[in-house]
């Protein structure tokens, strides 16, 4: 890909996980919010501004998974967009969903910092249909995409709780 493509990937890659993020860690979350609605009370006092621990984290996470996207060149993180190499870089060392990992992270944060037991309902919910969506559409996909690679990188990199030390594996080939 030459460098305008690239410049144009990194750029859409930018705008999709913000898009992204800003729909799912902060649109809804502000909506719900706005509901005043409350399944149980979490009173956690000012232990609450521990929350925003795991929302710099999420962002961490997001800003590596961006990277990875960016450094690869090809592709996009939308499904229509597929790259042409198994991307195994940037958060992908660390977690084989670092995009949805990074959204859980903010949206654990935003439940402490706002202590909302309505927004642990929401991500509890957006877990159970971000997982059946990984594992019944998303990796059967990228098992016939990638074979042997995609197998061999799911065996060493968790689906949703990141390594503690990177993947530095070579296991990317070409479809």
């Amino acid at each position: 890909m030459d460098l305008f493509g690239r410049i144009l990937n990194a750029i859409f890659s930018i705008v999709i996980m913000l898009l992204f993020l800003g729909f799912l860690g902060y649109g809804i979350p502000l909506w719900i919010i706005g509901w005043d609605f409350h399944l149980f009370p979490l009173e956690i006092g000012v232990f609450r501004f521990i929350g925003l621990a795991p929302i710099i984290l999420g962002i961490v996470t997001m800003m590596g998974f961006i990277w990875g996207w960016i450094l690869s060149g090809t592709g996009s993180p939308l499904e229509l967009d597929l790259p042409k190499k198994l991307i195994v870089r940037g958060s992908y060392r660390f977690v084989r969903n670092p995009m949805f990992v990074g959204i859980f992270l903010i949206l654990f944060g935003e439940i402490l910092l706002f202590k909302s037991s309505a927004i642990l309902l929401y991500l509890f919910t957006l877990f159970l249909f971000l997982h059946t969506l990984v594992v019944f559409v998303e990796e059967p996909m990228l098992k016939l995409k990638f074979g042997e690679s995609y197998e061999q990188y799911c065996k060493s990199v968790p689906r949703w709780i990141p390594r503690l030390k990177a993947f530095r594996g070579n296991i990317s080939r070409s479809s």
